[in-house]
């Protein structure tokens, strides 16, 4: 069986082929393009990447998510859990007397943590509050990181925030794998060339309101997929 690489570098060349001024030979390459589009079902996977060569790379980027004097830990946990699901890489930078959440990735995956975090973060604290009743800050930080852990668990169980497959082919999740590997070493590479590796600190809360958000997470009505 051809390769992923292979099936595409084919129907490139074929479709390139195409725009020949020779009648015939245009037609014929037409045509075999087109069997194997429709062999392996690939429409809408050739027509993202015609489109994709034709804007350029697009390339890792990092911004502002927000910025705090009291950072809260539970929104950086929910920060990094959804950037690691949608091949992105958050993380904290101090700026004088305040302390910045960034987000590091390519555009549209920005896009998509950037939307599910102004989604989810004010229906933790909303939860929160309608389960805990009379508890105190400590309480509610720990169960809010408790819901944070568990929501992007449930979300990366849905599908870890890529783009459902268009197809049931094997050659179109291939792809969709691949990019999403050439995503994240791209973050990858960002990160090594812009982020010092710092020691990591213990988290330590309460955990019965760690537990109780765990379990009060799964009340919230996840929305699917990306977007």
């Amino acid at each position: 069986m051809p390769t992923l690489d292979a099936v595409l570098l084919q129907v490139e060349k074929l479709l390139a082929l195409a725009t020949s001024n020779h009648v015939h030979e245009a037609a014929a390459a037409a045509a075999r393009a087109q069997a194997l589009i429709a062999q392996h079902r690939l429409e809408s996977l050739v027509a993202a990447r015609a489109a994709g060569a034709g804007a350029g790379p697009d390339p890792v980027e990092d911004q502002l998510l927000e910025r705090a004097r009291r950072p809260r830990a539970w929104r950086g946990v929910l920060a990094q859990g959804l950037a690691e699901a949608n091949a992105c890489v958050a993380y904290s930078a101090s700026v004088g007397p305040e302390t910045e959440l960034r987000l590091a990735g390519r555009a549209e995956d920005r896009r998509v943590v950037i939307a599910l975090f102004a989604w989810l973060a004010p229906r933790l604290e909303w939860l929160s509050a309608s389960h805990g009743a009379g508890r105190d800050r400590d309480w509610h930080d720990a169960f809010r990181v408790g819901a944070a852990e568990e929501v992007t668990r449930l979300l990366a169980a849905e599908g870890d925030g890529s783009p459902a497959p268009v197809s049931d082919d094997s050659t179109a999740v291939a792809l969709l794998d691949a990019d999403r590997m050439q995503r994240e070493r791209g973050v990858d590479a960002w990160a090594d060339a812009h982020l010092r590796p710092g020691r990591a600190r213990a988290l330590r809360v309460d955990g019965r309101g760690y537990a109780r958000g765990r379990a009060a997470a799964h009340e919230l009505p996840l929305p699917k997929g990306r977007g």
